[in-house]
């Protein structure tokens, strides 16, 4: 079945089918345009969207890179891109590079290939130089600094005040021995600033730095106390947290009352651990709507790329 095929059915010319299709019909009758529909739904016929593309440049889809899939932060972020492209009648294509920037930037190679409209990327903690589309326009969701480096758009937490917070919320818990379990990919600073405007010396041996996994903070937590006296830890995601509490639970050592500890991130599964984590929350799902509809409001109505910071908020339960 074909365009042809279909305007002989209905008895119209090739061109009016194909206005019909691509939503251009606003000239044709009512009684042609449902002839034309309900042929195209009696044989089943499949528009082909890559000679449509390459007809009108456009192809109605968003490529998504992610850093890691089996992350639970990020798909709470590719859902909200996904519900935005959806009402705006676009799809996602979605490429994960296991925070290698090697791999990213053949993501990005391959969705240009595949001719997508606009590019998401999101940016790891482990990414390395940023990698910026060309010929592509781009909405970059950082972990890191917010500023554009060119002219892609960008949405962002300041994870740096966030985990500045988390650390002020142990201090005023009465934590004087707070530990900083992240990646090597993170930065003490914002910690260090923590304790030093409250008069607490920073140690070294208070620092374990590895990777945003629950086995970091497990190690990290045997690792510390061998070393000297914990009361705080503040963790540089849930899931280094979910290990770390997961650890000093095999010691036998007592959450809140003993030691305390605070997350970053509030992925779906920190409501569940036993007991509750008390996290700083990441707006996930808002990032995702907010750089989708950035992109789409860019190709569709040529609104200009921006800098968009949402803020990150404190979630109490049960560890602090």
């Amino acid at each position: 079945m074909n365009l042809k095929k279909i305007a002989e059915l209905a008895g119209v010319s090739v061109a009016t089918v194909s206005k019909v299709i691509n939503g251009k019909d606003q000239h044709i009758s009512h009684e042609t345009r449902e002839r034309i529909n309900e042929i195209i739904k009696s044989t089943g016929y499949m528009p082909n969207a890559v000679a449509r593309g390459l007809k009108i440049k456009k192809t109605n889809t968003i490529g998504l890179i992610i850093p890691d899939i089996t992350n639970p932060f990020f798909p709470e972020i590719a859902r909200g891109i996904e519900d935005v492209a959806r009402e705006n009648g676009f799809g996602v294509v979605l490429r994960n590079t296991d925070n290698n920037p090697l791999r990213e930037s053949e993501c990005i190679t391959f969705l240009q290939s595949k001719m997508v409209d606009g590019i998401i990327l999101i940016r790891g903690a482990s990414s390395g130089n940023i990698t910026i589309p060309k010929h592509t326009p781009c909405v970059i969701i950082d972990v890191k600094k917010g500023e554009m480096i060119g002219k892609e758009g960008k949405v962002y937490v300041d994870v740096q005040e966030a985990i500045f917070e988390s650390t002020n919320v142990l201090i005023s818990s009465g934590c004087k021995h707070i530990a900083y379990i992240s990646s090597i990919y993170g930065s003490t600073q914002s910690y260090r600033r923590a304790l030093e405007a409250s008069d607490i010396p920073y140690k070294e041996e208070l620092i374990y730095l590895e990777d945003f996994l629950p086995r970091t903070g497990y190690t990290g937590v045997v690792e510390l106390l061998r070393r000297t006296k914990v009361d705080g830890i503040a963790c540089g995601s849930d899931l280094i947290a979910i290990g770390a509490l997961n650890a000093l639970r095999d010691m036998q050592i007592a959450v809140p009352q003993e030691i305390k500890v605070i997350g970053l991130d509030d992925i779906y599964l920190s409501m569940y651990t036993n007991p509750k984590l008390t996290t700083i929350a990441q707006p996930t799902y808002k990032m995702g709507e907010a750089a989708a509809q950035m992109i789409i409001d860019h190709i569709v109505d040529k609104e200009p790329l921006k800098v968009l910071k949402l803020e990150h908020k404190l979630v109490w339960r049960e560890t602090v």
